[in-house]
């Protein structure tokens, strides 16, 4: 029987046409098969409608529809309820990157998609399945419309209540989808119409599809760049039940800039979109969220989310995953080395982003960190139905790997989300970077309940995209119920697998679901809880968590709550606030407590409270001395808790010690909170109270104890003292004390006086006693007593080296202030250096002392080296020689005059007091300019020149 039905189409065929770039006669061609085959009958071209699908009674696909997943190089998995995925062999598709498959509602495989080919649920070629060319020249690159090398490439989506599936793929070209009339070819299937155009432009990427908020269309997004190739647009299509596809919603002006390369993923609930930019340069916009309204179609309110903690390092994000309850965003990335860092620092990490949280990346858990040095090495995250999220992992496009990963639990609060690394084996064929693409929102469906309590009524629920028209529940205790949101008790504890069938869009999905049913605490009744009470009025204060061992395990993690009537526990009302510091209002008051378990699952019972006054006799008080604590001056002494407990024990002649405790405070004490636990208690002088604990009487009384921190003998030293000269040091200690010693460098004690007299030099250490309150205490102090040592000359300079007059600089090392002079009587300056200024030619002597005269003197001879500009040797007695002042013999080689042709005329010795009278052999010289050369014996050479005048 055939079936004919009509389909309104919201564009012209003309218009149509000319959309997808081919002739008007083409399209009709198009149709024309598509009309043969579907048996439908279309309107006149002049009503600008086609009939494009007949639609036959059918029930919507839903999350069975993700039971088969087919990828990388001939790779399988199926995944039915309750089970871990089980691998397939029979696959005959390589995806090196994206790809898509599909199952029917039963759960049956159908469709698979690389992008270039589609295949049938025999992993055969669809028959017209192929929809790019895939011929190629020998040497020659293949061809540049390939689809399968991006990395969403595909995805597909059924026709509502029909046997169409339209397979969008996405290449060099744009976005386009062929349809697929899965009923033809023997059930099989046949592409009936390939590569209609919906977005045919270069620079698309990236797709994600989830169900619109009717829960019966579809949502499918892509992205481009603007007409200014700055910022991304996105464009969401949405896809109607009869397959008309509306115009795209565009949402621009986000400021986002987006790469091709990447992936987009809608969150299983539908308010979400994120993206992830692999970008191997620059971090900007490297992992976005938007806000997706489902019913508009419009995104909004993009968030940031950091991927680098580290300056400078550049990690950059290539595919995404939400977890079941899209409260939670896992990333798969990829660390880049740094500048000058080898190729070893590069990284793989996955990430997982608590997007609930204000600032989701101030928390995110790392759950991978893989080295590797290849240039890819990513992969896919993909969620499947049993709400695990699974890794593809590869070397590359071109290069596989035998296995996948899986991220467990990633939305259980309760457990920790662990990564296991080649969790499943392929082998032999392998994974690749891609991993199917779904429709989102199948993964949506699941039961809400986690676990309960025994006796306690547990709330059911269930999530889903659509509305729900009917359910059945089965709790796995064989009951069951009918209701939306029903409660269930248990009787008894253990796991229970549950299950609930829903129906929405006419049809019925079923989920499965352990759920945990945990026992009650089981507590203790009608106990006491017992204070110490400072008078006889019974009224005390208690810190109410002393209870509980008493009332059960303290080894439990038991959380504890308590009233003062037993409705509010049952009603969970009006806390007593102060548990630790309560004060009964009445003697053997009774407390209500509500004790929870790590399970969420709690008991009631009550308790009463008693206060029993025990006097204990005053306690002897402890001493001790200040630098008990190695460290003196701070007014603080080491005590030693067991000293004390056994002095406690001896004056009240208790035989268990461990009876006895100690608190800062008595309420502290009261409570028994903040109790002195350690051995070492370093405190100042202060009180702290002793209780005691009878068996059977739980109170043995409170009292104080004071411990005093004797005060520190008084010693005052210096570090050094410095002899001066031939004084002695005289040191006297405090006549606050009232016992000396001093003792020299070999720890001898050389003298128990109060005074003693240094007149030598060491290390010596003085040690005060001083006795109070029945205990002697010390202190002590080690010093220096130092010589002086004389200064050193550092720098004596001579400027200018040669003339008539010169300054004299002195610098000397020292360890005080010094005086100069030249003639050992007269001093000048205050400080490490003086100048002489103008001194004439000659032999000086410079002295240097202290300005305490306490050092050794210091001298040193110098000579400032001068000679006359002329001389007259005319025998009037006025400068008839010529002679070099500042001359020390020992330190003179040799002293000749020359004439202008430099002739030697003479040889000045230390017999002539290094003069020339003028003459060269008995023969007075003309008057004349002449020379002169001085050689050191240190090899110093100083010449000049002088006139001789008549």
């Amino acid at each position: 029987m055939k079936l004919k039905f009509k389909i309104k189409l919201k564009v012209s065929l003309l218009e149509l046409s000319k959309f997808q770039k081919i002739s008007f006669s083409e399209f009709i061609n198009y149709f024309y098969i598509a009309q043969k085959n579907y048996y439908c009958n279309f309107f006149t071209p002049q009503s600008f409608v086609i009939i494009l699908i007949c639609l036959i009674s059918a029930t919507l696909n839903s999350q069975n529809e993700t039971n088969n997943w087919v990828f990388g190089d001939r790779a399988g998995l199926n995944f039915t309820a309750q089970q871990s995925p089980q691998v397939l062999y029979n696959s005959q598709m390589i995806a090196p990157r994206g790809c898509s498959s599909i199952s029917d509602r039963n759960g049956n495989f159908l469709i698979s998609t690389n992008g270039d080919i589609i295949f049938n649920k025999n992993y055969n070629v669809m028959t017209n399945g192929i929809l790019v060319s895939l011929d190629t020249v020998p040497g020659e690159p293949p061809p540049l419309n390939s689809n399968k090398d991006f990395d969403q490439n595909s995805i597909i989506v059924p026709i509502a209540n029909s046997n169409i599936y339209y397979v969008f793929t996405l290449g060099p070209d744009g976005l386009f989808y062929s349809i697929v009339d899965i009923n033809l070819q023997n059930g099989l299937g046949q592409v009936t119409v390939k590569n209609i155009p919906l977005f045919p432009e270069i620079g698309v990427a990236k797709v994600s599809a989830v169900h619109h908020a009717d829960g019966k269309s579809i949502w499918l997004m892509t992205s481009k760049k603007n007409d200014d190739n700055e910022f991304t647009s996105f464009y969401a299509y949405k896809i109607n039940t009869n397959g008309t596809i509306d115009s795209p919603i565009i949402s621009n002006n986000l400021a986002y800039k987006g790469v091709m390369e990447g992936s987009i993923k809608f969150s299983p609930d539908g308010t979400k979109l994120a993206c992830a930019n692999f970008q191997l340069e620059g971090v900007e916009n490297n992992l976005v969220t938007f806000d997706f309204n489902n019913e508009t179609g419009v995104l909004s309110n993009k968030r940031n989310l950091q991927t680098s903690f580290v300056f400078f390092e550049v990690v950059t994000a290539y595919s995404i995953e939400f977890s079941q309850d899209s409260k939670y965003l896992f990333a798969n990335l990829l660390r880049q080395p740094m500048t000058g860092e080898l190729s070893t620092t590069r990284k793989h990490l996955i990430y997982k982003y608590n997007l609930s949280l204000i600032n989701p990346s101030g928390n995110l858990e790392i759950l991978y960190e893989e080295s590797n040095t290849s240039e890819t090495g990513l992969g896919t995250l993909q969620l499947a139905n049993n709400g695990k999220i699974y890794r593809a992992i590869s070397l590359g496009p071109n290069n596989g790997t035998d296995y996948n990963g899986v991220i467990n639990n990633p939305d259980d609060e309760d457990i920790l989300t662990t990564y296991f690394h080649n969790a499943i084996n392929l082998a032999p064929n392998e994974s690749r970077l891609g991993l199917p693409n779904f429709i989102q929102s199948y993964f949506r469906t699941r039961i809400l309940t986690k676990k309960g309590c025994i006796n306690n009524p547990v709330l059911f629920e269930v999530d889903t995209y659509a509305e729900i028209t009917a359910i059945d529940w089965d709790f796995g205790d064989g009951n069951t119920s009918n209701l939306l949101s029903p409660t269930h008790t248990y009787n008894s504890a253990g796991n229970f697998n549950t299950s609930v069938t829903i129906t929405i869009n006419n049809r019925q999905i079923t989920v499965f679901k352990e759920i945990i049913i945990n026992p009650l605490p089981d507590l203790n009744e009608n106990q006491q809880l017992i204070q110490c009470d400072s008078d006889t009025d019974g009224i005390a204060t208690f810190n109410l968590y002393n209870v509980s061992e008493l009332i059960s395990d303290p080894s439990l993690e038991l959380e504890l709550l308590f009233y003062t009537n037993l409705t509010d526990a049952e009603q969970d009302l009006d806390r007593i606030s102060n548990p630790d510091n309560y004060i009964n209002s009445v003697e053997n008051e009774e407390i209500f407590v509500r004790v929870v378990n790590k399970n969420d699952c709690f008991s009631i019972t009550s308790f009463f409270l008693s206060a029993i006054f025990v006097e204990i006799e005053n306690l002897e008080s402890i001493y001790i001395c200040e630098d008990s604590d190695f460290i003196v001056g701070n007014s603080e002494g080491n005590f030693s808790i067991d000293l004390i407990k056994a002095n406690v024990q001896s004056q009240l002649d208790i035989l268990d010690p461990t009876t006895i405790s100690f608190f800062p405070s008595f309420l502290e004490a009261q409570t028994t909170q903040n109790e002195i636990s350690r051995n070492e208690f370093i405190s100042e002088s202060t009180t702290i109270w002793v209780r005691l604990d009878i068996i059977n009487t739980s109170c043995g009384g409170i009292a104080p104890i004071d411990l005093i921190v004797n005060s520190t003998p008084i010693v005052s030293f210096e570090d050094n003292y410095i002899l001066c000269g031939s004084d002695p040091i005289i040191l006297a200690g405090s006549a606050s004390n009232h016992r000396f010693e001093w003792l020299n460098s070999n720890n001898e004690v050389i003298s128990n006086l109060r005074q003693f007299v240094f007149h030598d030099t060491g290390t010596y250490t003085h040690i005060a006693y001083k006795t109070e309150n029945g205990i002697e205490c010390s202190n002590s102090k080690t010093f220096n007593i130092e010589g002086i040592e004389a200064p050193t000359f550092n720098t004596v300079l001579i400027s200018p080296s040669l003339g008539s007059t010169s300054d004299v600089f002195i610098k000397v090392d020292g360890s005080n202030n010094y005086e100069f002079s030249i003639d050992d009587s007269t001093y000048f300056g205050n400080s490490n250096n003086y100048t002489f200024n103008n001194l004439p030619a000659g032999i000086y002597t410079i002295f240097v002392r202290d300005i305490n005269l306490c050092e050794p003197r210091i001298q040193q001879e110098i000579y400032i080296i001068g000679y006359p500009k002329f001389f007259t040797p005319n025998n009037d007695g006025i400068n008839d020689y010529w002679r070099i002042k500042g001359i020390n013999s020992n330190k003179v080689k040799s002293i000749k005059i020359f004439n202008r042709y430099g002739k030697v005329l003479s040889l000045l010795i230390e017999s002539t007091n290094y003069g020339w009278d003028g003459k060269y052999g008995n023969q007075p010289q003309p008057t004349s300019d002449y020379w002169f050369e001085i050689i050191f014996i240190s090899g110093e050479t100083h010449r000049g020149h002088f006139s001789l005048k008549m």
